[in-house]
């Protein structure tokens, strides 16, 4: 059926934001900035009937329907700086604690992102009465603002959700997925929180994010010129080179004071754990006690090679603990010591070679990328042999990963175990017991196997150790 109506004109559409005025109540729309404000701000508006210029503060739930995504697009880019970024650059994956990823919550409660906590409580109690739906019965996103204002609050008021807030931004603002904590992740793969009684926080993990947002940084200075010498060595000023030395000197001291602590943590975890048999046992030929210790150990083995990357890991702690106890008790029960030497000589040819094979694992690994790159370079990458080659690469990546955490995890604790075997504190009989008993409880580690395995396929650190176990019970008439 055809139309009597005369052709209609149209103008490309322009999306708007609903509001109110202030002054005399007319409801209202305005374009949507460009670029995407940040959640938080307030948006200057002035009536198209009385003229009057209002505060509109802007939340990305304000925005119509398909302008959504741009949204959190550009306001990912735009926060932390006063304009849209130059050549489209993302914004930074990682927010550091001075540079956070957004100020979205800052702005809205009107404070700096070094305000304190007694600043964030004052500021929220002055807006929150400020803005309470009951005290503005006609303004109709009274109660959303109320909302943001209290949700801000939640997060900037809570230490550990603050620094959550400034390196990875409100749920709003996260891509699809949401982000990825470094941290988080290996803790999940590698073990999991019951293995944080043992090994504790992985610094790898640490030193990861802070490589990545030392890498945004560094893009962020993309185009800033760079001066250089004849041989292309860049030249800096004498301010920048102590900036940059005074930057690396505390993130050492942020590292050693975080190991200090770590290792603090899993000292007295082990002593705790050890004073089952040594508070227990009459001597280290205890029969009785030391075999309810083995099966204890046992237990708690079976239980930890349930989780993620268990079976492995209790093979690194499980060495570790045997040779420091084997290393303690050669050096006390030997002529001069001699046991204990050729076991420390042994413990640092176990270290170069885990290292080298750390160093392989990596070099592998670039090496996958660079057929990928290389394959992409040349056009003739066809599509299956790029997932093979993504494929291949997540493996090496994750066997990279795992051989540098079980580096980090020995070298931890063999200084835990140094400070449990060497306590002057400590009289040498009860540290004795403890010797006997880290022995055991790192035999029960490194004893087990996955569930599938058999006896043929177990590493020969595993055979050894189990066979030398099974003498010693014999010298000692068990």
């Amino acid at each position: 059926m055809s139309s009597t109506y005369p052709v209609a004109s149209s103008r490309p559409y322009i999306p708007h934001i609903r509001s109110q005025c202030g002054t005399c109540n007319l409801p209202l729309e305005f374009p949507v900035p460009s670029p995407i404000p940040s959640q938080g701000t307030f948006l200057r508006v002035r009536c198209c009937k009385c003229q009057t210029v209002y505060q509109h503060a802007f939340y990305p739930g304000q925005l119509p329907q398909g302008v959504s995504a741009q949204s959190s697009a550009t306001t990912q880019s735009t926060n932390g700086s006063s304009g849209p970024s130059s050549g489209g650059r993302r914004g930074r994956k990682i927010g550091t604690q001075e540079k956070p990823l957004e100020t979205g919550y800052y702005d809205l409660l009107g404070v700096p992102i070094d305000a304190t906590t007694d600043d964030i409580k004052k500021s929220y109690r002055r807006l929150a009465i400020k803005h309470h739906p009951d005290k503005n019965p006609d303004d109709p996103h009274a109660e959303e603002r109320f909302k943001e204002i209290a949700i801000a609050y939640q997060t900037l008021s809570d230490p550990a959700l603050r620094k959550k807030y400034n390196e990875f931004g409100s749920k709003e603002s996260a891509p699809e997925g949401g982000f990825v904590d470094p941290e988080e992740v290996f803790s999940a793969i590698f073990g999991g929180e019951r293995f944080m009684p043992i090994i504790g926080q992985i610094s790898l993990a640490r030193d990861m994010k802070t490589a990545l947002q030392e890498a945004d940084e560094a893009e962020g200075e993309e185009g800033k010129e760079v001066k250089r010498d004849a041989k292309g060595k860049e030249i800096i000023s004498d301010e920048e080179k102590a900036r940059r030395e005074e930057k690396e000197k505390k993130a050492n001291a942020e590292k050693a004071a975080a190991r200090a602590e770590r290792v603090g943590g899993l000292v007295e975890n082990l002593e705790r754990k050890l004073a089952i048999f040594t508070e227990s046992a009459t001597g280290p030929d205890d029969y009785e006690v030391t075999n309810s210790w083995r099966q204890i150990c046992q237990m708690e083995a079976e239980e930890l090679k349930k989780e993620s990357y268990g079976v492995e890991l209790l093979h690194a702690v499980g060495f570790v603990y045997v040779s420091k106890a084997k290393h303690y008790l050669a050096s006390n029960q030997t002529i001069f010591g001699l046991g204990g030497w050729l076991h420390n000589v042994q413990g640092k040819y176990h270290v170069f070679s885990e290292t080298v094979s750390t160093l392989r694992s990596a070099i592998e690994l670039k090496s996958v990328f660079d057929q990928i790159q290389a394959a992409e370079k040349a056009g003739n990458l066809a599509p299956e042999e790029k997932k093979r080659l993504e494929e291949q690469a997540a493996e090496k990546g994750l066997q990279a990963l795992f051989k540098g955490t079980k580096l980090e995890v020995e070298s931890v604790l063999r200084e835990t175990c140094d400070r449990v075997l060497e306590n002057p504190s400590v009289p040498r009989g009860k540290t004795l017991l403890r010797a006997v008993a880290l022995q055991i409880l790192g035999d029960a580690f490194v004893a087990v196997k996955k569930d599938a395995d058999s006896h043929p396929e177990e590493s020969e650190y595993v055979r050894v150790e189990t066979k030398t176990s099974r003498e010693r019970d014999r010298q000692r008439g068990h």
